[in-house]
């Protein structure tokens, strides 16, 4: 039995419809269409430059998808006003003091819009809001500062090959420091000089701590300086009287002096004028003659019958007082040495 026409052609009506059911759902997950059927608010923001911004391009809030790019047109000259549409649902989470501006999705990927910043007390977004644009930074000013650093990392190189080149000659001080052994061994000595200068230093250090832990001490004459007022003032008081001898013994110094350079004076005589400087010495040799001739008169006199038994009674007297001075001597010796002996002790 063979189907009848009405039936083929409702079984191929029925594929038809299912074909393009399947078609139209595709295209509208793969095309992003839906968003055709979502709640849209349109918002607007002037740009210098979109850096190749297109229509249809995504729009992210806080890393979320919000919404896209719905037309772009030059506005005023030279800039570009992008016409936003911003999901519904999104918008109260956006404030109106929110920012815009150009990024790219990933390092070459496509350019997007990102929406940042913004505080809680301005209202949300709505219908015919113009946003204010921040700060981009291109692709292009990226690449200009990457540039840049590129220069700087091949001069500084450049600049580094050439001091290690110069190091490697033996040029400069490092590098004559590297080449020469006699420049290095100089070099150490002169470190070692420096850690034993060091060293002597520490140990001066500790001396003059405990030099000052001493002059701390009581008792000591720093210390009494400075506590003892008593100690002070009769310092302060022998100063005082030493300054005043210096003083006298400067004056009579002086006086001396005047004394000497006057010729009428008695020391002056004696300095200036030669004849009464020989007739001085004249009388002290008359005076060293008759203290001899005195002294032989004397003994002349010791060995006279009539004044021996007066010398004979004095060197007797004198003998006789030595003794007695040697007799006391030795009593006194005796009397410390018995004192100085221990004691005996008794038997039982």
């Amino acid at each position: 039995m063979t189907p009848s026409p009405n039936r083929r052609a409702v079984m191929v009506g029925l594929f038809v419809s299912f074909a393009a059911a399947i078609l139209i759902g595709g295209i509208l997950t793969i095309g992003d269409l839906n968003d055709t059927f979502t709640k849209k608010v349109t918002v607007t923001a002037v740009f210098d430059e979109v850096n190749g911004l297109q229509q249809g391009d995504n729009i992210w809030f806080s890393g979320v998808k919000v919404g896209i790019v719905k037309k772009l047109d030059f506005h005023g000259g030279p800039q570009v006003e992008v016409e936003m549409k911003i999901d519904r649902t999104a918008t109260q989470f956006i404030h109106r003091d929110a920012l815009a501006k150009i990024g790219s999705d990933g390092l070459i990927g496509s350019k997007i819009v990102v929406l940042y910043g913004g505080t809680q007390e301005a209202p949300a977004l709505v219908e015919g809001d113009v946003l204010i644009v921040g700060e981009t930074v291109s692709t292009e000013t990226m690449m200009a500062m990457l540039q840049e650093n590129n220069a700087n990392l091949l001069a500084i190189t450049t600049d580094l090959k050439g001091i290690s080149g110069k190091l490697a000659k033996g040029e400069g001080t490092v590098g004559k420091l590297l080449i020469e052994d006699a420049l290095y061994a100089s070099v150490t000595d002169t470190v070692s000089s420096l850690n034993t200068a060091s060293a002597n230093a520490e140990t001066l250090t500790a001396s003059l701590s405990t030099f000052s832990g001493k002059l701390n001490q009581k008792g000591s004459l720093p210390n009494d300086l400075v506590t003892d007022k008593t100690t002070y003032a009769a310092l302060t008081t022998t100063v005082g009287k030493l300054q005043s001898t210096g003083e006298s013994a400067s004056v009579l110094v002086a006086g001396l002096a005047q004394g000497a350079a006057d010729p009428t004076t008695p020391m002056g005589a004696l300095m200036h004028d030669r004849e009464a400087g020989t007739d001085m010495r004249v009388t002290l040799d008359n005076l060293s003659r008759g203290s001899l001739f005195l002294a032989e008169d004397l003994e002349a006199a010791q060995h006279n019958f009539m004044l021996r038994g007066f010398f004979k009674k004095r060197e007797k007297a004198e003998a006789k007082a030595a003794a007695a001075a040697i007799d006391a001597k030795r009593a006194k010796l005796k009397a410390e040495t018995e004192e100085a002996a221990p004691a005996p002790t008794s038997e039982r």
